[in-house]
């Protein structure tokens, strides 16, 4: 599988999205993000469908609008309603959504036998608060991703941690705790957005180093490396880093989409291609989940993205 087959393009002026295919719906999270407001209102749609967090009371402004609510375990009827409606050409704007409600309305989608979906993703200048950036609040605790548990192997003498490692140093050292035995790896974003992020990605993630081991760090060839914003390149640097892996007979292999939203959507993508012959491998999706997820955190708009994604 190469990954770098799907296609991508890049938008630097807002209203070019304006000259997009008009989608049968456009799904958006609601939330009060010019990143998220932009494209929005530009993309052309015959339906917008909104996704609110679980604990907003639906606000006034989306009264007779269709609204979801995504759980840790189901889509809100989303595909479902998707079905109903005839829906063919989706469009799912995500950069509002937690990484676990886009990884959760993937897999909805994916078993509902959608095959193409775009993803928008609109890329920031900056984060406000460079590397002392806050991503969540309240921390309850590291799970396996609904629709991406593999089966459990009881030998963890060999298990493997891939962590995409973003902002956020307290998520990825309550992932390395969860599996202290692993062998850990990180997967970084480089290049990066813009040319301080990776410098700043660094110094956050070496606060993990305790949880996560030196190996890390001394030897940063020993990690994995794919560009923030392609979620192929992601998905494709998994998938020549595993086979080179086949060798060491990983007991159970944990993948933590703990960056950007591109590369949470290229581990997911890697993992639904990897396991469609084999839904009972040792592989499993896991996150730090947190009752409140921060969405004003960025500065500016960069670019836009579109993703062309394929689905088995």
């Amino acid at each position: 599988m190469d990954y770098n087959y799907f296609k991508k393009h890049r938008y630097d002026k807002p209203e070019e999205l304006a000259g997009l295919e008009t989608y049968d719906c456009l799904i958006s999270s609601f939330v009060d993000s010019e990143r998220v407001k932009v494209p929005v209102a530009l993309i052309p749609c015959k339906e917008r469908w909104w996704i609110c967090d679980s604990d907003t009371e639906i606000p006034e402004s989306l009264k007779g609008a269709r609204t979801f609510r995504i759980g840790e375990d189901d889509d809100g009827g989303l595909s479902v309603a998707l079905l109903e409606a005839g829906c063919k050409r989706i469009c799912i704007e995500i950069t509002g959504f937690s990484i676990p409600q886009m990884l959760v309305l993937l897999h909805f989608m994916h078993v509902k036998g959608y095959k193409t979906i775009d993803f928008i993703y609109a890329e920031p200048n900056q984060y406000k608060d460079n590397e002392y950036t806050q991503f969540s609040e309240g921390f309850t605790a590291v799970k396996q991703v609904y629709g991406f548990r593999g089966t459990h192997n009881a030998n963890m003498d060999r298990d493997l941690l891939i962590i995409a490692a973003g902002y956020d140093h307290s998520w990825i050292i309550q992932v390395a705790i969860a599996k202290k035995s692993a062998q850990k790896v990180l997967l970084f974003g480089f290049p990066p957005t813009s040319p301080g992020m990776f410098q700043e990605n660094i110094l956050r993630v070496h606060q993990a180093e305790t949880a996560v081991g030196e190996d890390c760090f001394i030897n940063m060839d020993w990690n994995i490396y794919a560009p923030a914003n392609d979620p192929f390149s992601t998905a494709q640097a998994l998938n020549e880093y595993m086979v080179k892996q086949k060798k060491f007979r990983h007991t159970n292999v944990y993948f933590a989409p703990l960056s950007s939203k591109p590369q949470a959507l290229g581990m997911a993508l890697y993992y639904i291609w990897s396991t469609k012959d084999d839904p009972m491998k040792e592989w499993s999706l896991i996150f730090p989940f947190c009752r409140r997820y921060l969405h004003n955190t960025t500065s500016g708009i960069a670019r836009f993205w579109r993703y062309e994604v394929e689905l088995p």
